[in-house]
């Protein structure tokens, strides 16, 4: 095995134009919303440097894993820890549960699981997922999503989440917000079992991720640099996720 394979995975050596391309674009412009956000006297709102930093690991991990490459995980890591962050702060609490309770315990699962089913430790086999497997996680995605945006919707549910703080959210921001939530524990499981249709689910969440801090920067006002960043991440990792549709299938 090449010993310099990690250098090519982790610096980029070995990415193609495209690859490059999708990484450049998505740091031209959430850097130009850093900068428009600092020039605009809004430099102390912490959640768009969070957001920045962490896009930019989502963005790389999007990638390698759409490469089928191992690492993608540990970048992944970093990202979500960041993205829980802005979620918090921005008091999207499906996000929060999603990145810090569940993101962070599954990225080291799948990290694990990869690595026993990969090539030297460094690419994974991809599977195909059964008839009966899409059936049962529709119906149970379905379920979950519509479960979890009604207690969104409950008094009693905001004041523990977001300590008694007015929240003006409309009903269609906690569908999206629940969808996020459980369309990616669904991605997150097909990938653990190295589903090649785990691409498809990612594109449903990045649709939904899309709509859902559109609808931020809709109620919080243009303004919002964090969500825009947002939005940016998501629309790249929707089209690394088409570019991972037929990456797989290699």
């Amino acid at each position: 095995m090449n010993k310099q394979w990690h250098k090519k995975i982790l610096f980029f050596w070995e990415w193609n134009r495209l690859e490059k391309i999708l990484l450049l674009a998505n740091f031209i412009v959430t850097f130009t919303l850093l900068i428009y956000q600092c020039a605009t006297g809004k430099a102390s709102d912490w959640k768009t440097f969070v957001a920045f930093l962490a896009n930019i690991c989502n963005i790389v991990s999007v990638i390698l894993a759409t490469k089928k490459h191992v690492s993608c995980f540990i970048w992944g890591l970093l990202a979500v820890i960041g993205f829980g962050g802005v979620a918090y702060g921005s008091y999207v609490m499906g996000n929060v549960i999603l990145y810090w309770i569940f993101y962070i315990p599954a990225q080291l699962i799948a990290l694990y699981l990869w690595r026993k089913n990969s090539l030297n430790k460094i690419q994974v086999n991809p599977t195909t997922i059964k008839g009966w497997q899409v059936v049962v996680s529709g119906v149970a995605a379905i379920g979950f999503i519509a479960l979890f945006s009604w207690l969104e919707t409950l008094q009693q549910f905001q004041s523990f989440w977001y300590h008694d703080k007015p929240i003006s959210y409309s009903t269609f921001t906690f569908i999206l917000d629940a969808a996020v939530l459980v369309l990616s524990i669904v991605m997150t499981v097909f990938t653990w079992c190295r589903f090649k249709e785990r691409w498809f689910v990612s594109i449903l969440v990045d649709i939904c991720q899309i709509a859902l801090w559109s609808a931020i920067i809709y109620h919080n006002g243009i303004n919002d640099i964090s969500a825009w960043i947002m939005v940016v991440s998501s629309i790249t990792m929707m089209v690394s996720a088409i570019y991972g549709v037929f990456n797989w299938q290699k």
